[in-house]
This record gives C-alpha cells, structure tokens and sequence, in this order.
C-alpha cells in the first residue's frame, strides 16, 4: 500500500494521494462490516473474496472480527489472473 500511496503521491499530488488513501480505508471499513459484499475468488484462494474499488481490487477474507485484506492489487496486474468464472 505504501507504494500505491506514494505512486500516486508523485502522480497525483497530496490532496488527492490521502483522497485515495480514505477512500480505501473507507472501503476496507465497509467490507469489514459486510464481508460478504465481495465475490467469491477461490482462484485466488480458497474462501477468498474480492471487492473492486477505484482501479484495484482487494482479495479478502471472512475473519470472526471483519475481514483480513490478503491484497490490494491495480486492474492492470490482475488483467492476467481472470478466468472464465469472472
């Protein structure tokens, strides 16, 4: 996440760098509170879920307490790991 910020620190500007960076923490808060929310990803791994946001897309899992984000990857790198069940 610290390269993503600072991509879009260098790319964007600071303003909308720490937008961004609230809207994901927002997004990571609304999974939290409804983890089903995402598709199934077991490609990813198994009881995974994924959530897209902005450009990226989040592989999480069920946790009791919410949800652990297991990644946080941009469109352009997942472009390769879409399969016919997306």
């Amino acid at each position: 996440m610290l390269d993503a910020f600072i991509y879009g620190l260098e790319a964007f500007g600071p303003a909308k760098a720490g937008d961004y960076r609230q809207d994901l923490a927002r997004c990571f808060a609304l999974l939290a509170d409804n983890p089903r929310l995402g598709r199934k990803a077991d490609m990813a791994a198994p009881g995974a879920r994924r959530h897209e946001h902005g450009r990226h897309v989040i592989f999480y899992e069920e946790q009791p307490y919410g949800v652990l984000i297991l990644a946080v990857i941009h469109e352009r790198s997942i472009r390769g790991l879409k399969t016919h069940h997306d």
